[in-house]
């Protein structure tokens, strides 16, 4: 592989992960003052190479590792009193924000004869959800009092083409989900993908107006008023006409798909009219209801209905944060601690899948950022040793781990993605040979 190939990608290094600039990033958080030997550099990139290799499972193997990579013979106490400070949190987070705005590349993109082609981006709406210590049941009061008295949700938007998180809120479990929807004023020209979590006819009525789109599940007990309905075989349905839907469940069960023109009414006494996608659930064998306002002309109810799918993407983000990024309880009882913790998680995990993106798009390779996760820490302390301590290594290193993961992390079955898979729908992988 050419240098030149992976020059774009060592110059980003430079830049997002430079000594003044994470320095600089410490001090506007007011984490530190002045530069000793736990710099807020020297922090962030042993942080960072903990969590990316899975191997964090106490307070003390985040110390170990920091004096490891840093070449520093730090102490347990000193080393906590530093992520004890309450601004700890905020300068983690601060890198997060920056990292998700410098390491963000386009990895997707649909065919030009899609009709999703015309989004200018596809968000994708989700949170998860995980325990901490029960100790911090007052910071983050979870949901379940007996089982996780102590709990933190991530609220999460990503973009499906970018393969990568817009915005990221941590709150307690407790915090209800429909709140940390973007805002519909500024959702034109996009197609947003939300679980039934996130439905709430008043807010799609204002992403609607505002020009945007949408694909939501609805819940099961939804009842709007039927206004045509259309069955699996593209005849419409026409005792279905001004029922509401709880009425026609029998009539329209035995169609595959059911393509309905709906009318829902607002809190504020308006109506609005939209499209009800009604499809069975491989798995549960009942109708799950997706609710867009997708043009028919241009959308068809199976493609709702594929295109819907595509927000497992997000599920995936979350399975590798959890699997191979350490984002988990730590024995803290200490609140900023935890979440700094979480924080750190976070940046090594969008630093891997930079990696597994940038890769994809030197060597035309498509790149599973999965495998990626699971296996790049193998060369990742190389590359922050050259950060650190030899900055005239790092291209060499840097080279040596694009090669590596164009080996070892690259994706099983494209063709399959293409037939059944994320790329159904003449989605794409950016810089691959078709």
């Amino acid at each position: 592989m050419a240098y030149i190939n992976a020059r774009t990608m060592i110059n980003q290094f430079k830049r997002s992960f430079g000594e003044a600039q994470l320095n600089e990033l410490g001090k506007l958080a007011r984490f530190c003052r002045r530069e000793r030997i736990v710099t807020p550099h020297r922090l962030a990139l042993s942080m960072m190479e903990i969590f990316a290799a899975s191997g964090a499972k106490t307070i003390a193997d985040v110390q170990r590792a920091f004096n490891a990579l840093c070449a520093q013979d730090v102490q347990y106490k000193p080393f906590h009193n530093q992520l004890s400070k309450r601004q700890f949190p905020t300068f983690m987070r601060l890198l997060l924000s920056r990292l998700v705005n410098e390491l963000a590349c386009e990895v997707l993109r649909f065919g030009p004869h899609s009709p999703f082609a015309q989004f200018t981006q596809i968000r994708l709406q989700d949170g998860t959800s995980f325990a901490v210590q029960s100790t911090l049941a007052e910071a983050f009061p979870g949901r379940f009092t007996t089982i996780s008295p102590a709990a933190v949700e991530l609220h999460v938007n990503m973009d499906l083409l970018t393969e990568a998180v817009n915005e990221v809120v941590l709150t307690p479990d407790t915090a209800a989900e429909a709140q940390f929807l973007p805002p519909p004023s500024e959702r034109a020209g996009e197609l947003l993908l939300g679980d039934r979590g996130y439905f709430d006819k008043n807010y799609l009525a204002t992403v609607h107006r505002a020009g945007g789109s949408f694909i939501v599940r609805g819940k099961a007990n939804l009842n709007p008023l039927v206004r045509r309905a259309f069955g699996s075989d593209g005849q419409e349905i026409k005792s279905g006409r001004g029922k509401p839907l709880k009425e026609l469940a029998g009539r329209i069960g035995w169609h595959t798909v059911v393509d309905l023109d709906v009318r829902f009414t607002c809190d504020d006494g308006t109506t609005y009219a939209c499209r009800l996608v009604t499809h069975r659930h491989p798995r549960e064998g009942k109708p799950r209801y997706l609710v867009t306002n997708l043009d028919r002309a241009q959308f068809s109810a199976e493609q709702v209905a594929d295109a819907y799918r595509l927000r497992w993407q997000i599920e995936l983000l979350f399975k590798e944060w959890k699997s191979y990024a350490n984002l988990r309880a730590f024995a803290t009882g200490n609140a900023a601690i935890a979440e700094g913790l979480i924080w750190a998680a976070l940046c090594a995990a969008t630093l891997k899948r930079y990696c597994a993106h940038m890769t994809q798009r030197i060597t035309g390779v498509a790149i599973s950022t999965r495998r990626a996760a699971m296996c790049i820490h193998h060369v990742l302390t190389d590359i922050f040793q050259s950060l650190l301590h030899a900055p005239k290594r790092l291209a060499a290193m840097m080279t040596r781990a694009i090669d590596y993961l164009s080996k070892n992390a690259r994706r099983a079955h494209p063709q399959r993605d293409a037939q059944t898979g994320r790329l159904k729908l003449d989605l794409r992988h950016v810089g691959t040979a078709p």
